[in-house]
């Protein structure tokens, strides 16, 4: 069957943007994450039509970079293609995505707007960019195909995102259709776990801080000394060890069954703190509200089993916009709640009851809840969300 792509390169020409959906499809790229906006709406419009993808458009762009964070981290490509305002509305996410790094090779396609003809505002975003310290190029209309094919092999070989930006006004302008070239099949493989370095909470700011700026500067990162975690719960801070006590039973019930779990992603608050010995059992944390789109994101790049914990607060503020984009993409990730009433990291404000239950009231079919002092039946909620081939909720209530 001919292809559009085909058709058009007939007469020796594409759409700038068309070429980028053509890289995207010959770079192997496996997830491709977009909010809809002018130019960047182009470049995804085209990858589908290429890919015979019929992926949804993501709502929120925070949510969406997390996604591709958590493709990533499984070993697979992907790539978020947003405006540049997007951009600035995902800094919460990018910013942590410097220290994270990558596993599979992660593409930030930024469409830049610099006369504003189609944002609320004019600003400078090269600068912006260059703020978050990663890696950027700035690609003319006959550097698309190309720039993206080979920032591919710069990300992995570096272990950093990479941030591509392409001018909007560009995106429909027909350039010679470049010379398609394809590449090898890239064996994937789960990276090994490295909670170490993808793991980001105040008691392990350090190294995975050095660890990318050894990247950047083009040093051998393995060569830095890896830190201890201290021991649950009596090494860690007192002020959270009431709070760790009463969360160990949950976590002792995960580890009966961690090895039929892909991922365990944190979030930010004490429940990531599991990362530390002797359970070992949070994969990654990384921003606020995150653990939500890491784990939806996993699952969207073939992961079996992938779940996300969070905090009531956490979720209330932002995590809630995670569950969103699973439940519009179908994607059967497992969440579990730690319903305390407070936030308890930052010194125990109280939650909003009623705005906490009116989030997971559209959500209701999917969720279970458990009191915490019930064992045994907490166990039970446990692996039968495990083994449910659907999205799961589990609300553990903390009295």
């Amino acid at each position: 069957m001919t292809t559009q792509f085909e058709r058009v390169t007939a007469h020796g020409q594409v759409t700038v943007a068309e070429a980028a959906g053509r890289a995207l499809v010959d770079a192997g790229v496996a997830v491709v994450n977009c909010v809809p906006a002018t130019g960047a709406a182009s470049i995804f419009e085209a990858w589908k039509r290429l890919s015979g993808n019929e992926k949804p458009y993501h709502y929120h762009e925070e949510v969406a970079m997390g996604m591709t964070m958590g493709a990533s981290l499984t070993g697979q490509r992907s790539a978020v293609v947003i405006k540049a305002h997007g951009f600035a509305k995902a800094c919460n996410a990018i910013i942590d995505a410097w220290t994270f790094g990558a596993e599979g090779g992660l593409i930030i396609i930024v469409a830049t707007d610099r006369e504003g003809r189609s944002s609320d505002t004019i600003f400078d975003s090269a600068g912006l960019v260059a703020g978050t310290k990663l890696p950027f190029r700035h690609l003319g209309p006959d550097e698309v195909y190309d720039g993206l094919i080979a920032a591919y092999s710069r990300s992995e070989s570096m272990g950093m995102p990479m941030v591509l930006l392409v001018e909007d006004d560009d995106l429909a302008r027909h350039i010679p259709a470049p010379q398609e070239s394809p590449q090898p099949v890239r064996p994937v493989a789960v990276p090994p776990r490295d909670p170490l370095r993808h793991t980001l909470f105040p008691g392990n700011s350090n190294y995975p801080h050095e660890v990318a700026q050894a990247k950047l500067a083009g040093r051998d990162w393995r060569v830095i000394p890896r830190p201890g975690l201290p021991v649950i719960p009596d090494g860690l801070p007192e002020k959270f060890q009431a709070a760790i006590r009463s969360y160990m039973p949950v976590f002792d019930a995960f580890k009966s069954f961690r090895g039929e779990i892909d991922f365990i992603m944190g979030d930010t608050g004490t429940s990531s703190l599991f990362v530390c010995p002797p359970y070992g059992l949070v994969d990654a944390t990384t921003y606020y509200g995150g653990s939500i789109p890491m784990a939806a994101g996993a699952i969207s790049a073939g992961a079996r089993k992938a779940w996300a914990i969070i905090g009531d607060w956490t979720f209330t503020a932002s995590g809630h916009l995670g569950i969103h984009e699973a439940f519009h993409q179908n994607l059967s990730v497992k969440v579990l709640i730690f319903h305390n009433r407070s936030a308890v990291a930052t010194g125990g404000q109280a939650l909003d009851e009623a705005l906490f239950e009116r989030l997971l009231t559209g959500y209701l079919d999917f969720v279970r809840r458990v009191d915490a002092r019930e064992h045994a039946n907490l166990q039970d909620i446990l692996q039968s969300a495990q083994r449910s081939d659907r999205m799961e909720i589990v609300v553990v209530d903390f009295a």
